[in-house]
């Protein structure tokens, strides 16, 4: 089906709920609190390293009394935890899990705090380089890009979708020749992460017992159903698109044979010159840099930024680029190139013409979340997921190329709300100021194909600055991208024209972006507003690309091992060679899965 809509996205039961505790006034106040806090630490944060120089090191020194372990896997995130869980139901295995990040608390578990959490030591700040066709309307013209900084890496901070993307991607995905990656062959992995307590369950396509919790929400706004009856009156059908969860990780205990150490952040894999056998990682833990050996394999599983960067560190990439910065090039690879991101225009704001009688007490909100697991805190403000064919879409099947992500932030809480978006001072005073104070739903219209591709590069030899990393959004010769976009604001626009939404008493936003207003034409006023209110959804992939052997592009096989280096594999959303019609949870989940049976199937 090339349109549909998701209704019912899933929502978290934190742990707190399984255990009964007596709600006392305490309790709530000092829960209370602690969002408070988190709301505080969101707007005064800045970034810091620490100040450590690891050219001082005797990395030959460390190696004669360093750890050893069967396995290392680098990254806690949707991969990573899934590898190092796998891994360690061998008993005879000694798996270290390394992980730059903190542990969650009980207040960053909650769903509502999520956007919060981007402007937190949770999240690690990255920015794109200065654009010229796209995030305009940002400072510098540096789009964010959020990745997790956390144990459970994004999972931890993101708005916990799941949707495994379109069968079609996975067949793309395998016909690049790479066997083992087509749809038949992933669903069973699919199936193998859920336990799906979700409504009306297709046990064909879902399954129960699996570490990944997926159930309906909680809580929603009375927008839903409106959002489903226009669909409907505009031919759109609603699919269980995977059951559009949200996901959890289940509590479980750590067995004996797996070491995790949060707050350790990899600097460095090292491998021997000699034989190009990867051997260990450096990592610094509390301002001290340590040295780990692995007797089987290092796994690197830290990210789509964080991974190309590590390999780049360690001599793994483009050998005029290596050597420029004087590191050693191990492999000459196009590392840290074919980068893809999904892009999102936030500027379709529609606004209620009279204020909602619609409350929440804050207290009744804690209370209910803390007795119960539901209620206003377990929303993240997300009501509905459209994946729809636009009329410009060149495919010949019904393959979606935009998503609809429907939310009821409009983006007039303040400018300082926004600081994890970038956005400058002078676009929210003019777009989004004059809203303060109403209610509204925004539809987010996102690029799920871009044909644009990026880079992401050392900016030096320190492990401890940020990578440079332009996507070039927006940049394709034949601004097929942008052209896409339009024709998803269209869509969008009959959709919120639809008597079902109209009924609700709605206006678009008609505050015009600084820069745009003399456009000559409607459509010429969207394209400039859509370079300016482009930003990024955080689903980087593909800059470790997969591919086979003939791929001059590619950076490791089907088996995810580095080509050119023995006892590596990289295991996320990195390898991932094409874009995937959905967030990236699922299929890194998947990325995850798959590498934790290779690496038992070559070592067991």
């Amino acid at each position: 089906m090339s349109q549909y809509f998701i209704i019912g996205l899933l929502a978290l039961i934190v742990t707190i709920t399984a255990s009964p505790f007596q709600l006392t006034e305490k309790y709530i106040d000092e829960f209370k609190h602690g969002l408070e806090e988190l709301k505080i630490l969101s707007k005064e944060y800045e970034y810091h390293q620490a100040d450590f120089n690891p050219e001082a090191y005797n990395e030959n020194h460390a190696l004669t009394d360093a750890e050893e372990f069967d396995f290392i896997v680098i990254g806690s995130g949707a991969s990573g935890a899934v590898i190092a869980n796998r891994l360690s139901e061998v008993p005879e295995w000694k798996v270290l899990l390394l992980e730059a990040g903190a542990p969650e608390t009980k207040i960053t578990q909650v769903p509502a705090t999520y956007p919060y959490l981007q402007t937190t030591p949770y999240n690690w700040w990255y920015t794109t380089v200065s654009q010229n066709k796209s995030c305009l309307g940002t400072e510098e013209n540096k789009c964010s890009i959020a990745s997790g900084k956390a144990l459970g890496g994004s999972t931890a901070t993101d708005d916990m979708i799941y949707t495994r993307g379109n069968h079609k991607d996975y067949d793309i995905w395998a016909d690049l020749g790479l066997d083992g990656w087509c749809w038949k062959d992933v669903l069973p992995y699919f199936k193998k992460i859920e336990d799906a307590h979700i409504h009306d369950l297709d046990r064909k396509h879902h399954s129960l017992g699996g570490p990944v919790h997926l159930e309906n929400f909680q809580h929603s706004s009375n927008l839903a159903p409106h959002i489903l009856e226009g669909a409907h009156e505009l031919g759109i059908k609603t699919v269980d698109y995977n059951a559009s969860p949200k996901l959890t990780w289940y509590q479980r205990i750590q067995e004996k044979n797996l070491v995790v150490r949060p707050l350790s952040q990899v600097i460095k894999i090292i491998v021997s010159p000699h034989t190009n056998e990867c051997y260990g990682v450096q990592y610094i833990h509390d301002g001290h840099l340590y040295v780990v050996k692995a007797a089987k394999e290092v796994v690197l599983a830290a990210g789509a930024i964080n991974t190309p960067q590590l390999l780049l560190l360690s001599g793994i990439g483009p050998k005029e680029d290596l050597e420029h910065l004087d590191i050693h090039p191990v492999a000459d690879l196009k590392v840290g190139h074919n980068l893809k991101d999904h892009i999102a225009f936030i500027g379709l704001n529609f606004v209620f013409n009279e204020t909602s009688s619609e409350e929440h007490k804050e207290y009744d909100a804690v209370v209910d979340y803390l007795k119960n697991g539901k209620g206003q805190l377990t929303s993240i403000g997300v009501d509905a997921l459209g994946f729809l064919k636009t009329e410009v879409s060149k495919d010949k099947g019904d393959y979606p190329d935009v998503e609809f992500y429907i939310s009821t932030d409009i983006y007039n809480k303040g400018h300082e709300h926004l600081k994890h978006l970038r956005i400058k001072k002078e676009i929210y005073d003019a777009v989004w100021a004059p809203l303060e104070g109403k209610k509204g739903f925004t539809i987010a219209v996102v690029l799920l194909h871009p044909k644009s591709t990026g880079v992401t590069a050392l900016h030096d030899k320190d492990p401890l600055h940020h990578p440079l990393i332009n996507p070039n959004y927006l940049h394709d010769e034949d601004d097929h991208d942008i052209e896409t976009i339009l024709a998803g604001v269209h869509k969008a626009l009959k959709l919120a024209h639809t008597e079902s939404l109209q009924k609700l008493g709605i206006h678009l936003n008609h505050n015009k972006v600084p820069g745009c207003e003399h456009a000559e034409t409607d459509d010429d006023y969207w394209k400039c507003a859509i370079r300016h209110l482009s930003v990024s959804f955080g689903h980087v992939s593909g800059t470790a690309k997969m591919g086979p052997e003939t791929d001059k592009g590619a950076v490791v096989d089907h088996k995810l091992r580095v080509y050119g280096v023995h006892k590596l594999r990289v295991a996320d959303a990195s390898v991932i060679p094409v874009s995937i019609s959905g967030h990236l949870a699922a299929p890194t989940i998947l990325v995850g899965e798959k590498a934790a049976d290779l690496l038992k199937e070559d070592w067991k």
